[in-house]
């Protein structure tokens, strides 16, 4: 192979890897942002179950923008710690935009809370 072919070559790499990098980091292809408070930092479980029970109708309000949502204490760290959120699933986009929406305007449960598509 000669020498401009191999610049040729690695002048393509170049570009390909550089595009592929710019399309994860400017957000052409859809990167999860949806996270949660380092575990140490998480309201015990008791906490989180209590927040949940003392905002019913918010949990209600939410679960009722769409069929694929649910509304629950969940625990996304390592077993043995006694650390909770709410966690809200949902199952598509426009449910996820719903529910982001509808906690912008609402004070929330006073815990964190972590989105988590089905």
């Amino acid at each position: 192979m000669s020498l401009v072919t191999k610049i040729a070559v690695g002048a393509v790499a170049v570009v390909a890897i550089g595009a592929g990098a710019a399309a994860v980091l400017g957000g052409v292809l859809p990167m999860s942002t949806d996270t949660h408070p380092p575990c140490e930092e998480l309201p015990t479980a008791a906490e989180a179950r209590a927040a949940l029970s003392k905002n019913e109708t918010l949990a209600a309000d939410i679960e009722a923008l769409g069929g694929g949502i649910s509304v629950e204490v969940g625990s996304p760290c390592p077993k043995g710690q006694d650390r909770a959120l709410i966690q809200v699933t949902y199952g598509s986009k426009p449910e996820r935009e719903a529910i982001g929406s509808l906690l912008a305007r609402r004070d929330g449960f006073g815990v964190p809370v972590h989105l988590v598509e089905k």
